[in-house]
């Protein structure tokens, strides 16, 4: 066995790797490089240069974290199921349940080479002719998934679309109050503001759960395939398709002067388009009215503030650095004010 150490709690069996890559990857080859691309509180990928192809290992983050959450075989089926979809995701190889190999149970995939945009810093990587086209691409995008039947996902159960926004308030709910989290009344104040206003729909389509930029590959120089592929589906579900449109645009701009990510910073870059014209795009593409929609991103707020609590609580088990955890801290209170903030001007 030889083992290559990436990061403290991750090393890789490039022993064990090479045996179980040569099983489910077209011409498999002697590793030559591995490196951690991505890790902290989301999923970890790790790059792996194998016969002259890149690829990547996808895997849960480092130390506990709650049954059934960063589920990778989940996420595998759902990128081969989208796989015979519009909607562009890498392709998948294999899935292996050997911890051994790098610690965890992970997925193997394409590497999609193009830019990951985080924040405004990532912006100089794009040419700016290129931003308008890549944010358009995105909105395309998005409403493409939104237009794959259901019936094309094994997973789909009938009967599932009755009182759509009322059963996701209700499940995060029963997250928080089923996981470790501090004594916040906002939750339960804007959930209740949430369960008066959010409006009666029956509809339903396959959601990415967390669709920003920042979890696309894309081309910097734009083109025809602006939005190279759609990353990190573990959130991945059956929900209103608004959720989505809303996430995209509370990471684009805050509310007022209220700062949640440092994604909000981007749209303020030359050549990309405000949250409204994203909004109106989308209400093209798709044909959907976007008549609710801040009430929507209110709710993404009040979401995104019990999943930064889950890695508040973790990165406070875990022993992380004090400047992390403090990250993770003021995340949940800047989700809660925006989500606040939205309600009274919705």
């Amino acid at each position: 066995m030889t083992r290559t150490e990436l990061t403290t709690g991750l090393s890789v069996d490039t022993t064990g790797l090479s045996a179980f890559l040569a099983t489910c990857t077209p011409d498999p080859g002697q590793i030559s490089n591995v490196e951690l691309l991505t890790g902290g509180s989301s999923n970890l990928c790790v790059s792996v240069v194998s016969g002259g192809r890149r690829l990547v290992l996808r895997r849960r983050p480092i130390g506990n974290i709650p049954e059934q959450a960063h589920d990778m075989l989940r996420e595998y089926d759902t990128l081969r199921m989208l796989a015979r979809t519009p909607v562009r995701v890498p392709t998948v190889y294999g899935y292996c349940d050997d911890e051994s190999i790098i610690g965890a149970p992970f997925y193997v995939m394409d590497f999609i080479d193009g830019i990951v945009v985080q924040s405004s810093y990532d912006v100089r990587l794009i040419a700016p002719a290129a931003r308008a086209e890549i944010c358009d691409d995105l909105v395309r995008v998005l409403a493409a998934l939104h237009a794959v039947p259901l019936s094309d996902f094994a997973t789909y159960q009938l009967g599932r679309s009755s009182n759509v926004m009322q059963r996701h308030l209700h499940r995060w709910l029963e997250r928080w109050w089923n996981r470790p989290h501090r004594d916040l009344p906002a939750i339960d104040r804007i959930a209740d503001e949430l369960r008066r206003r959010l409006p009666a729909s029956e509809e339903l389509t396959f959601v990415h759960g967390d669709y920003r930029i920042g979890n696309t590959v894309v081309n910097p120089h734009g083109g025809e395939r602006p939005v190279l592929a759609v990353l990190d589906w573990e959130l991945s579900t059956f929900g209103h398709p608004l959720t989505d449109l809303a996430h995209l645009l509370g990471y684009w701009e805050g509310t007022g002067t209220i700062r949640s990510h440092q994604a909000q910073s981007i749209a303020a870059e030359v050549g990309f388009p405000d949250a409204a014209q994203l909004a109106e795009s989308y209400a093209t593409y798709s044909g959907r009215s976007v008549e609710h929609l801040p009430v929507f991103v209110a709710f993404e707020h009040w979401r995104g503030a019990i999943i930064k609590e889950a890695i508040y609580q973790r990165r406070m088990q875990t022993g992380a650095p004090r400047a992390e955890v403090d990250d993770a801290r003021r995340g949940v209170d800047s989700h809660l004010a925006e989500a606040t903030a939205r309600l009274e001007t919705a």
